[in-house]
């Protein structure tokens, strides 16, 4: 239950947080869309949107929203006719309208209310215009729980005041040529339709960087020549490759996925590959392998890099004449897929170290695309956070928000683990918050919890042997320890000794100390054990 002083002086912060994000140095669009966070993650007012009017088709249609569903952003399910249902009768009329129970009031068009979560089927709405210079420029319209202890007066006046201030931002946003577009963020049309592509897709941003890589995908959308998406871990290379798939002539055909890194060794070929009833011991009925499964569709092999290498010749064979042969099958099954493939590893090193097959290597990367880390896209940092606290909040039925400080301060973090390190920490922020409001304070301590399980930043001191090992040649000093290769070498026993003394002989968590999975580890430990072995 919310009660009226406690609406009210949220409402009070949000207008604060709003002046602030209307002062600062970004576009137009994403001030827009920031606000509407802010509805949603402060006020508890969801779905918020913007519809701005298009005059050739004398309809309203959204311009910016937060948290709609893009696909139907698309079709135009939200679009509504100038004098139609009730976002028409504000935008004709000028008037302010609200129902505290869409469904049972004949006038609104329920097709374009949202369910919320919590609110057994009782959706409250909220439809105000959107003035400059006096006229009506655009709506502004969000939904809330129907809760008759809270009062829509406030909500009202709130949603005034900022439909006032978002007035003069959009006007400086207005096109008046025939044919209306309105795209948050659009540096040119291809920017607006790649934000509007990562929309559909899931994917949170609209910087330069993050463009770069969907628009280097939009580009082979119509070809099959294998992907190779490359990045850190974290950086959310299975939505990119779900992108890819979505895009392409294969759409309508299965999307498999399989992290190779994931797979113990001794399963991972029959993941792959399937096998027969009776084949190995435990194979009690036959098995379909992800490469059949994803016949006429893609195949995403996550962590390829990882993949042992009687494996990667089995893979190279199937890639080079479509054809695939079950464990225990003497049948040959022909199959049609596009392989896209991701890995944080750097291929050229494990080639050279003998890890990765060559001929392989040349297979899979003919169309390389980068994937950017989160600190090289950092001005999609506040949507994001912003994203998963709206998330988190409803989840954990938690009313939270962060202060722009907050904002300033995710932004300024190097995030080495990337978007899922982002989102761990403003889950755990949601979860541990003492009131609505987390500081600055609240969510240092946060950041300070979520570096203990992550690779220490090495900005002082000398460097341990194992830091030294995780690192590599040409590390930079000061710089947060990712997972780097290089050849084996003798004076890398001693610092895996040293790291599984620490761990008590755990394999796994000494890997973590150097900066290793388990399977790299146990790769080297063979490698210096045995220089002979492969």
């Amino acid at each position: 239950m919310i009660r009226s002083n406690d609406n009210r002086q949220a409402h009070g912060a949000i207008l604060i947080e709003v002046a602030k994000l209307m002062a600062k140095q970004m576009s137009s669009g994403q001030k827009i869309i920031n606000v509407l966070h802010l509805l949603s993650t402060w006020g508890s007012l969801y779905y918020s949107r913007i519809l701005l009017p298009n005059y050739q088709t004398r309809e309203l249609e959204v311009a910016y929203h937060h948290d709609l569903p893009p696909e139907k952003v698309s079709l135009g399910t939200y679009t509504v006719p100038f004098d139609q249902g009730l976002t028409g009768y504000v935008w004709s009329s000028g008037q302010v309208a609200m129902v505290a129970d869409v469904l049972s009031e004949p006038v609104f068009l329920t097709r374009i209310a949202e369910p919320i979560e919590g609110s057994k089927h009782l959706i409250g709405y909220i439809s105000v215009p959107i003035i400059f210079d006096g006229k009506p420029i655009g709506v502004l319209s969000t939904q809330r729980r129907a809760n008759p202890r809270r009062r829509y007066a406030d909500d009202v006046d709130l949603l005034r005041v900022i439909s006032s201030m978002i007035g003069p931002v959009l006007q400086q946003l207005r096109r008046r040529a025939e044919n209306i577009s309105f795209l948050p963020d659009r540096l040119d049309r291809d920017s607006g339709r790649f934000v509007a592509l990562c929309e559909a897709n899931g994917i949170i941003g609209s910087s330069k960087a993050l463009l770069s890589a969907v628009k280097e995908i939009d580009q082979v959308k119509d070809s099959d020549a294998p992907i190779l998406l490359l990045g850190e871990s974290g950086t959310g290379k299975e939505m990119f490759a779900g992108m890819a798939h979505r895009q392409s002539r294969r759409r309508d055909k299965p999307f498999v996925c399989i992290n190779c890194a994931a797979i113990p060794e001794a399963l991972l070929e029959s993941e792959l590959f399937g096998h027969e009833k009776g084949s190995f011991t435990g194979a009690h009925r036959r098995k379909q392998g992800k490469i059949e499964q994803a016949d006429g569709g893609t195949l995403f092999l996550d962590e390829i890099g990882d993949m042992p290498l009687d494996l990667q010749a089995k893979l190279l064979r199937v890639l080079q004449n479509k054809n695939i042969q079950p464990i225990g099958s003497d049948r040959v099954r022909h199959v049609d897929f596009r392989l896209i493939t991701a890995t944080h590893v750097n291929l050229n090193e494990a080639v050279q170290d003998g890890r990765f097959r060559l001929d392989l290597y040349y297979r899979l990367n003919v169309i390389p695309i980068a994937l950017p880390a989160l600190h090289q896209r950092q001005e999609d940092i506040p949507r994001l956070t912003q994203h998963f606290l709206n998330h988190y909040s409803q989840v954990y039925d938690r009313s939270v928000y962060f202060t722009h400080d907050v904002l300033e301060r995710l932004q300024r973090s190097h995030w080495p683990g990337n978007v899922r390190q982002l989102q761990n920490v403003v889950e755990r922020a949601v979860l541990k918050a003492d009131g609505q409001c987390v500081s600055v304070e609240e969510i240092e301590a946060v950041l300070g919890a979520e570096a203990l399980t992550t690779i220490e930043d090495r900005s002082h001191s000398r460097q341990s042997q194992e830091e030294r090992f995780a690192e590599g040649p040409g590390a930079q000093p000061g710089a947060v320890a990712t997972r780097h290769y290089r050849r084996v070498c003798e004076a890398d026993l001693s610092a895996i000794h040293h790291a599984l003394n620490r761990t008590s002989g755990n394999q796994t968590r000494a890997a973590k100390l150097l900066g290793l999975t388990a399977r790299q580890l146990r790769y080297r430990l063979k490698k210096l054990e045995n220089p002979h072995h492969d």
